[in-house]
């Protein structure tokens, strides 16, 4: 099978922008395969609607139907490109997200921003003896463990305590550096990710608890580069959160899997 990839890399979070057809209920383990095979070393798969391209909306599903903002970044750039209109925004549609994501980039400064979905919730949970706060978003779940390193022991602890989702991450916290764990069960991958948009944008919302109503931004350093969110704050409640930072694209490749 010969398959068509464009390698995309938001922030470190190298992802393959799958351009060839695969049928829906192949994508898991497709996706899974070419992690392995590509040279690149992705860490996640999303598969491109190319018939979308010049609609409304493109669209873009990920390997496990979960939601990520890095995905959406990368993607609404190369829909942009690929549709020549000189378009500085330009909303997408991607698995895991109910509404189309905005999506703005600056071709200058190598950058793109998501305007992303808000989180639905907070709750804790018990893992390893300590309460750990869980931030419920659209198409992922993610642990926060403020002042803790990374640790795969832990991150496994929490997996299993954590509620059932599409995506499951674990963020490690210490300072201003995130280091972020995420699990697709749908494609059974683990993968110690090089940043996360919405991890970013899921701590962030904890972090302006308490805080007064306006705009916060956050920069977080994570293993592949920085992310910033601007999180507005209205009633104490995130009203909007904008995530981004760099992203470059590759040239179209193939890859011939047996």
């Amino acid at each position: 099978m010969r398959i068509r990839y464009i390698p995309a890399n938001p922030a470190g979070n190298l992802t393959a922008l799958v351009l060839s057809p695969v049928p829906v209920g192949e994508r898991a383990a497709l996706s899974a395969r070419l992690m392995g095979a590509c040279p690149e070393g992705f860490e996640q798969v999303g598969y491109v609607d190319e018939a979308s391209l010049l609609s409304d909306f493109p669209r873009l599903d990920m390997m496990g139907g979960e939601f990520c903002g890095n995905a959406a970044r990368a993607f609404g750039l190369y829909a942009a490109l690929r549709r020549g209109r000189d378009e500085r925004a330009l909303s997408v549609r991607i698995s895991g997200a109910q509404r189309p994501v905005p999506v703005m980039h600056d071709p200058e400064r190598g950058e793109a921003y998501a305007d992303m979905p808000l989180p639905l919730g907070m709750e804790q949970i018990t893992a390893l003896g300590r309460s750990v706060p869980v931030v419920r978003m659209e198409g992922i779940a993610h642990a926060v463990l403020l002042n803790a390193p990374p640790s795969g022991e832990t991150a496994e602890a929490v997996l299993r305590a954590m509620p059932p989702e599409d995506a499951q991450g674990v963020l490690f916290v210490e300072g201003a550096r995130m280091t972020p764990l995420v699990a697709v069960p749908a494609a059974g991958t683990r993968v110690w990710e090089s940043s996360c948009g919405s991890g970013s944008v899921a701590l962030a919302a904890l972090l302006c608890e308490g805080r007064d109503d306006g705009i916060h931004t956050f920069s977080f350093d994570e293993p592949g580069g920085h992310l910033r969110v601007h999180v507005t704050l209205r009633g104490g409640r995130p009203a909007r959160a904008v995530m981004g930072g760099s992203v470059t694209l590759g040239t179209e490749r193939e890859i011939d899997l047996p």
